[in-house]
């Protein structure tokens, strides 16, 4: 009898084992899901902003306004300008251009010093 109840014991742990597994993959996909929720909101609200953000430059544009001087005025850069016109372009065509554009993609002039290394000479 006492093997029935080891097997029996046994069978109960298992079975709770794969209870508390089953709970904790359900309680991580929650957490994922809610995770990918707030991502992609937030991914929204930024495209939302970036289209607010070049309608406001384009209709200051289309009044005349120098791009140099809209951008001392907002205190960015002429480039950020040339972005925001172009995420405004690219949305009435319907291109996909990826827009997680940062200083780290913009190209580097540093490493175009004249330097000897950098100096191909014909």
């Amino acid at each position: 009898m006492a093997k029935t109840s080891d097997k029996t014991s046994a069978r109960n742990r298992a079975r709770q084992a794969l209870a508390e597994k089953q709970r904790k993959r359900r309680e991580r996909d929650e957490r994922i899901e809610a995770a990918a929720t707030r991502y992609f909101a937030a991914a929204d609200a930024i495209e939302k902003a970036r289209l607010d953000a070049g309608e406001a430059i384009k209709a200051l544009v289309d009044e005349g306004e120098p791009r140099a001087e809209i951008a001392e005025l907002l205190g960015i850069t002429t480039r950020d300008i040339k972005l925001s016109l172009d995420t405004l372009t690219n949305e009435d065509t319907g291109e996909a251009q990826e827009q997680s554009e940062d200083v780290s993609a913009e190209p580097d002039d540093s490493a175009h010093d004249d330097t000897t290394e950098d100096r191909h000479v014909a």
